[in-house]
């Protein structure tokens, strides 16, 4: 065994983000931007957070989406920053709802609503495959799932994957029937 040099960290040195790192392109490998929780932990929250701690915790961790499990661990959902809106939690308080009562497993999208793609299929497939199945799907953002194993292997995001490559990229989600009332009642 050998004993390795220290360095101090030097006024010159900087932090570095995946944003940072020009190589990838819409013919990358999928697989390159997929957030893969065999190398890095999931980020998670209970889902008996308040809803507005949530808000405050995701914004100041920079964090767009957070899986929400219970409190022995399991998935029951997803939430993101859309779903924390203020307009979200004001429609839930003019409807009765007391703002500290709102919990993250409220506003959350269910895990049975929570679309996957397979790790396997993500092998052989680039960034562009990625994005033209959101795009046509209206998701976001997707589990990535071990389907032999059916483990949650992973999330990939619209949004990260527009960071990385410096691209605007939208997603139309299908509209739903609060979508609809919502504009009419504006």
């Amino acid at each position: 065994m050998k004993t390795l040099p220290l360095y101090a960290v030097e006024n010159t040195d900087h932090l570095v983000l995946p944003s940072d790192f020009n190589g990838a392109d819409l013919n990358t490998p999928a697989l390159e931007l997929v957030n893969d929780f065999k190398h890095s932990a999931p980020d998670i929250i209970d889902a008996d957070t308040p809803a507005s701690d949530t808000l405050a915790m995701m914004q100041h961790e920079h964090s767009r989406l957070k899986l929400v499990v219970d409190s022995k661990g399991k998935l029951v959902g997803l939430i993101g920053l859309e779903q924390l809106s203020g307009q979200t939690i004001m429609r839930r308080v003019a409807n009765g709802d007391l703002r500290h009562e709102i919990l993250v497993s409220d506003l959350m999208r269910p895990r049975e609503q929570l679309k996957a793609l397979a790790y396997q299929q993500l092998q052989s497939c680039t960034i562009a495959d990625v994005v033209a199945t959101l795009q046509h799907s209206g998701e976001s953002y997707c589990l990535i799932v071990e389907r032999h194993s059916h483990q949650i292997r992973g999330v990939i995001s619209a949004e990260d994957i527009a960071e990385r490559l410096h691209i605007p990229l939208n997603i139309n989600k299908a509209p739903t029937f609060l979508n609809i009332f919502d504009s009419l009642s504006s």
